[in-house]
């Protein structure tokens, strides 16, 4: 392996990561969790694991074991790493949504792109769509929210796990193409030490950027080793896989992704979290959870647009 993950600490400014993300595909954030923050997650997801699963496939290995619907299971996780400043400021500025979540992110200005009602002259009127629209400043969204979140336990004995792309679930109605905008950020928070002997993820910097048709090889293949409290963040289309645990203890993180709105979750959230846990958290987890609509979508009649589970006139049809 002769690639590098770039790492950056808690002083390095927010726009100075997103450049080497958009490069690289890929960064290391370090200490973005205290110690007593980690152990308290911890607290919550070791005695909810089980043995690892008895089969696999091949894309994930036996020697595994996963948690889903972490984001349902306690309060702690949401008001600890889905509502972290540095992961919402670096979504900003990735996903490009018109109603940016970090508190830092300036609002940004409404798109020039919409639509209005054309007579032709007979009466007969359309809506018709007009302006303009430039995906590297955005929006390419209204809001964005939880795809998933799980976390995985890679036991010993674990094999190299078969590099992929994240935004491949959403194929072919979302093509990988490279000249597209970003649609999905995901981050993985180490709750152990990881290491290249212990299977710490291994990514291919750049590979976003590549055609699809274009395969890894051994010396495109970075390690993401961070200490416990340090997360790893990349692109939807930066090719990664979980590494062969050679050690004799596991490795375990949480993994979670944040995707544009209108893409579909890959974890159905309102299941997972359903509306009487979503009530007691925080009015932005909730949103991140999918409880928010645009005008255009996925509103209810009589609910608030920033939170569906309020009454109030809402504007939508």
């Amino acid at each position: 392996m002769s690639s590098r993950i770039s790492s950056f600490g808690a002083e390095a400014p927010t726009a100075v990561v997103v450049e080497e993300l958009l490069r690289d595909g890929v960064v290391i954030l370090e200490d973005l969790l205290a110690e007593e923050v980690v152990d308290r997650l911890n607290e919550e997801l070791l005695p909810r694991f089980g043995a690892p699963q008895a089969d696999g496939d091949a894309f994930r290995d036996p020697a595994t074991a996963t948690l889903a619907g972490i984001w349902g299971m306690h309060a702690v996780f949401s008001e600890e790493l889905m509502l972290q400043q540095r992961v919402l400021e670096l979504a900003d500025a990735i996903l490009l949504p018109q109603i940016p979540l970090a508190a830092t992110t300036p609002a940004r200005a409404k798109p020039s792109y919409g639509r209005r009602v054309v007579d032709p002259g007979d009466g007969c009127r359309q809506l018709v769509s007009e302006g303009s629209w430039d995906p590297a400043r955005g929006p390419n969204c209204h809001h964005y929210r939880i795809n998933a979140g799980m976390s995985v336990q890679v036991h010993p004995g674990s094999r190299d796990q078969p590099l992929a792309r994240d935004l491949a679930v959403w194929e072919p109605f979302v093509p990988n193409d490279p000249a597209t905008p970003q649609y999905e950020l995901i981050f993985h928070l180490a709750l152990t030490d990881f290491t290249t002997a212990n299977g710490a993820t291994r990514f291919v910097p750049g590979s976003h950027r590549w055609p699809k048709e274009r395969l890894a090889g051994q010396d495109d293949v970075a390690c993401a080793e961070m200490p416990a409290g340090a997360v790893v963040a990349w692109l939807g289309r930066t090719l990664h896989g979980y590494g062969a645990n050679r050690t004799e203890e596991p490795r375990h993180g949480i993994l979670y992704a944040l995707a544009a709105d209108w893409l579909t979750q890959e974890e159905n959230q309102y299941l997972t979290a359903p509306p009487e846990f979503a009530r007691t958290l925080p009015l932005r987890a909730i949103q991140l959870l999918g409880y928010r609509a645009s005008t255009s979508g996925n509103y209810v009649k009589g609910r608030s647009l920033d939170n569906l589970l309020e009454p109030r006139r809402s504007g939508a049809p």
